[in-house]
């Protein structure tokens, strides 16, 4: 697959800036990088005399990182925002239904899609209805996700055309809420979106490209270079193939193929290429449960604010094991969405299973890891399963994560230091369109474990905090080993693909306020520098 663009055979010395190594930035270094590889990394004067014809280019102070790497993103859904009600941050309800009417009226055609409401942010943190959005649409059909993806908010006349009704029963790892007479309210968790979400239009292959790209475009403005995008279909596949043949992918991807049992075993069958390129399918992405907030999250005990709920099962546990160890010996690596502490411990349960009958050629992961009992916690270093969490998630959902789980189990929330300390590698990203995607946002959530406005004072369960040193190497060598890539990505050694990031801040001195402000300043893939504005 042609890579865009291609890499100057000149070789560039890049001098001015501390370089970021494993051991923290290192002052006086430069780097070499020729055809889109480091060349060298040593003193400037070292290299000037190495290569004395090379060109050079000398930063003004700053800090030259690796490109980071997204952990774990849904890059369609990133470039899709722009075409939808953008419904995050909102206070209340009568905000919420206000953001609304004021994009209906400046899109008033086609279905009304969204995402972003959090009922959790509003005084009453109860779900909306379908009544409170009939009045507002009318007949015109409204799906409205949550900021977790796993619920959805419909009207009236979207329950119609789906054909729920009080009658309707719950989906296989779904659920439809009712009200005390039976009456559907209008929300629907996990895998009963879907009795909804068919009967949208598809996107046509024109607009799928241009949402991929979109998103894409989004991460690079940010600084990342390359994506893990979790949960890609067929036809997302076959747009990402026909961007890469044209050469017009902005950074890498390696894709996760949506939990399609006909689409796994047809790309199952290729070899997983060993070169790196723009674009490779990287594994399966597989769901356990749902989402804590929508209390989908699959718990061990009863959930302290609605104890007639365990959560979901959006996928049977025993069907994941099947499939996951398919994954493993196909050479692909599973990647196992589980955010309750039943989940965590069906997902490492299998996961053992599935390296008992061999070594995987890339190290399985659990994405997002959120509610873990120290026991479970121990096991991801002690069976190589990556930790891939995403550091904001914690900062957005302090406020009502103590009321989900109840003071006996709370220290179980986001356990990084129980990782980090038994050996297991952790992976950042930011579930991004989930969360703002900014790089520096993350890093600062791992160091403090505090919301942008300081809260809560201390930071929630501060145990569990990371070094800065530690955060900046999960969403750059961290990730780069979780995807079996340590040699080609997230490191600035020689041989490593020249993904660069330089930013004005001397990254390793200023404090977690001003890293939430610092932007990135200049961007290198694959040793061509790229504009940052999309």
């Amino acid at each position: 697959m042609p890579l865009p663009p291609p890499p100057p055979a000149a070789i560039q010395i890049i001098t001015g800036a501390d370089i970021w190594t494993p051991q923290g930035p290192r002052p006086g270094q430069a780097i070499a990088i020729q055809r889109g590889r480091i060349l060298a990394v040593g003193a400037a004067d070292t290299l000037a005399k190495s290569h004395p014809g090379a060109q050079r280019l000398d930063l003004p102070g700053g800090t030259l990182l690796p490109g980071f790497i997204e952990g774990h993103a849904h890059v369609g859904s990133l470039g899709a925002l722009s075409r939808e009600v953008d419904l995050g941050g909102l206070e209340s309800l009568p905000e919420t239904l206000g953001r609304i009417r004021t994009w209906s009226a400046v899109h008033p055609d086609g279905w009304l899609i969204g995402r972003g409401w959090d009922q959790n942010r509003w005084p009453a943190k109860a779900f909306p209805q379908a009544s409170d959005l009939d009045a507002l649409t009318g007949a015109r059909p409204a799906l409205l996700e949550r900021v977790d993806g796993h619920a959805a908010w419909v009207n009236s006349a979207a329950l119609a055309l789906a054909g729920i009704g009080p009658q309707t029963p719950d989906p296989e790892g779904g659920r439809i809420l009712k009200d005390a007479q039976g009456r559907p309210t209008g929300i629907l968790l996990d895998a009963a979106i879907h009795l909804v979400a068919k009967s949208v239009p598809p996107a046509t292959d024109a607009e799928l490209e241009a949402q991929l790209k979109l998103g894409l475009q989004a991460l690079r403005a940010e600084g990342f270079t390359a994506v893990a995008d979790m949960g890609v279909d067929a036809r997302g596949l076959a747009a990402y193939r026909r961007l890469a043949k044209a050469g017009a992918l902005p950074i890498r991807v390696f894709a996760y193929l949506s939990y399609d049992h006909e689409l796994m075993l047809k790309e199952l069958k290729r070899a997983r290429p060993k070169k790196l390129s723009f674009l490779q399918v990287q594994g399966v992405k597989f769901f356990l449960d749902g989402a804590l907030g929508s209390r989908g999250a699959r718990l061990l005990a009863p959930y302290a604010d609605e104890p007639s709920t365990r959560g979901l099962w959006v996928t049977d546990p025993a069907k994941v094991a099947v499939d996951a160890a398919v994954t493993v010996r196909a050479g692909y690596q599973p990647a196992i969405h589980a955010i309750g502490d039943a989940a965590n411990r069906a997902a490492l349960d299998l996961l053992a299973g599935a390296m008992k009958r061999g070594k995987p050629a890339l190290p399985p992961r659990i994405e997002h890891a959120q509610i873990v009992t120290a026991e479970d916690a121990a096991r991801f270093g002690r069976l190589g399963v990556v930790a891939s969490v995403q550091p904001v998630h914690c900062t957005s959902d302090h406020r009502w994560t103590p009321a989900r789980l109840g003071p006996e189990r709370l220290s179980e929330a986001f356990p990084w230091r129980r990782f980090a300390d038994g050996g297991a590698l952790l992976a950042f990203g930011s579930d991004a369109p989930v969360e703002d995607a900014n790089p520096f946002f993350g890093l600062a959530a791992a160091e403090t474990r505090q919301d942008p406005q300081g809260d809560p004072p201390g930071g929630f369960l501060p145990d569990q905090r990371l070094s800065r040193l530690e955060a900046v190497r999960a969403y750059t060598a961290g990730n780069a080993a979780a995807l079996g890539r340590a040699k080609d990505l997230g490191t600035l050694q020689k041989g490593a693909v020249a993904d660069l990031l330089w930013v004005q801040a001397p990254l390793g001195e200023i404090s977690p306020e001003a890293l939430r402000k610092v932007k990135p300043g200049r961007l290198w893939v694959n040793g061509v520098e790229v504009p940052l504005a999309h």
